[in-house]
């Protein structure tokens, strides 16, 4: 739920994992007869039952800086997987790695590449020489992913601050929310008091730095929010956040989220401070183009923290941004001093090349990730190079350019494109062809 007051905004986010594992995200409103059978055809089923294995469940796809990350569910006895992935109904699987049993059961695939592309998996467990049923097929959209390393300033310090102000609030005589009514005070007895997390901090802060680029509960990379607690390795069972901006002091911005002249409608953000779901807390604030911009992260855990000094300076973070959305964002990391970083192709091989008296044929390895080839041509080996193909859908290229009985020399460039962006991977070794007489 989102509220304007003036040029100041706010919002809150929850996240309730399940005893089982599942996950509930919300943007508003938390207060959360007999058979019998001869003994010899029971003894091959069984037998055939002991060699059988259940078919893998993909769990999860998601898109990464350097490729779709695939995960599956473990499967019992099984030796390894076998990881398959086509792009059209029409076309065969193709096989993209076999993976061995064990504790990590994923697989990155860095070959798909192709900005907004649909890529389909499907998995195999294998044991010896059996192999389980297909698993269901999943499909992801390819959102890929460029990083924005951008300079900001933190205000760490200030933030801490508002610790207080909260725990006050849920131990004190004001940790009431509205009912849905409005008419009734609904006080939450028996809060404790929040211990301040320094590990749920740094997700914070990069929850701070980010909501100057994009105010939503939605990151940059198109994720949702709470992404960030997997990506540093928090442990947790719960979740929530809120996020201000505009308000100069952690008093000021404490006052805002506390929303006690609201009626039930605007006060998800004090049902969040007031919940026992979570017993700690840990606050980002930056300071961005004379904007204050305020994170309050929540949890449930079990995990102790190690103290940490607060940063009170200029910091570089790296952020990751969605590549189509960058022309959104560009003007914003402009004045934070970006710089781009795009997930390069693989490098270039010149497989081999076939001589003619006025033809000269490349044939080219394929490289991880590339939509396609760029080919250079000179006459000298260490200068002169100039593009004479950008080759896309094919792995040869018949160069008709050339004169007969004469050295050329040639390398190529594997490229792939995100944000209307040519993004190189490493060139080839030159290869030198005499065309016949």
């Amino acid at each position: 739920m989102k509220k304007v007051w003036g040029s100041k905004t706010f919002l809150s986010a929850i996240l309730l994992t399940a005893v089982l594992g599942t996950s509930v995200i919300s943007e508003s409103n938390l207060i959360f007869p007999a058979q019998t059978v001869h003994a010899a055809t029971e003894s091959t089923k069984k037998e055939k039952d002991k060699d059988k294995l259940d078919k893998p469940v993909i769990s999860n796809l998601d898109n990464a800086y350097n490729g779709v990350v695939v995960t599956w569910n473990e499967v019992k006895d099984a030796e390894g997987y076998l990881i398959y992935r086509r792009r059209k109904s029409t076309e065969g699987w193709t096989l993209m790695k076999k993976v061995l049993a064990g504790k990590k059961r994923k697989f990155v695939d860095k070959d798909a590449m192709k900005e907004m592309g649909l890529y389909t998996y499907m998995i195999k467990a294998y044991k010896g020489d059996i192999a389980s049923e297909d698993s269901e097929t999943k499909t992801i959209t390819r959102i890929t992913i460029t990083r924005a390393t951008v300079n900001i300033e933190y205000r760490q310090k200030t933030a801490r601050e508002m610790l207080k102000y909260i725990n006050d609030l849920r131990t004190g005589s004001e940790n009431w929310a509205w009912n849905s009514a409005n008419n009734t005070k609904v006080y939450v007895p028996d809060l404790s008091r929040f211990a301040y997390d320094y590990a749920l901090e740094k997700c914070a802060m990069i929850r701070a730095a980010e909501i100057a680029v994009n105010f939503t509960h939605e990151r940059p990379n198109g994720k949702s929010c709470f992404t960030v607690l997997n990506e540093k390795n928090y442990v947790f069972s719960s979740a929530g956040e809120n996020i201000a901006r505009g308000y100069k002091t952690a008093k000021e911005a404490f006052t805002a989220f506390a929303e006690a002249n609201r009626q039930y409608e605007g006060q998800e953000q004090r049902r969040v401070m007031l919940s026992a779901d979570y017993n700690v807390c840990a606050i980002g604030h930056v300071a961005f183009n004379d904007v204050d911009y305020w994170v309050q992260l929540f949890a449930k855990t079990t995990d102790d923290s190690d103290y940490t000094m607060s940063n009170n300076r200029k910091t570089k973070v790296t952020l990751e941004i969605a590549s189509e959305d960058i022309p959104n964002y560009d003007k914003t990391l402009k004045k934070m001093d970006v710089k781009y970083k795009d997930y390069s192709p693989g490098k270039g091989k010149i497989l081999f090349i076939e001589r003619a008296r006025s033809k000269v044929t490349l044939n080219l390895q394929s490289a991880t990730g590339a939509q396609g080839y760029e080919i250079y041509r000179s006459t000298k080996k260490k200068s002169g190079y100039k593009r004479i193909k950008r080759l896309t859908g094919k792995l040869s290229y018949n160069d008709k350019k050339v004169l007969k009985n004469k050295k050329y020399y040639y390398y190529v460039v594997p490229f792939r494109i995100a944000h209307d962006t040519y993004i190189d991977g490493k060139k080839s070794a030159v290869v030198m062809v005499k065309t016949r007489k």
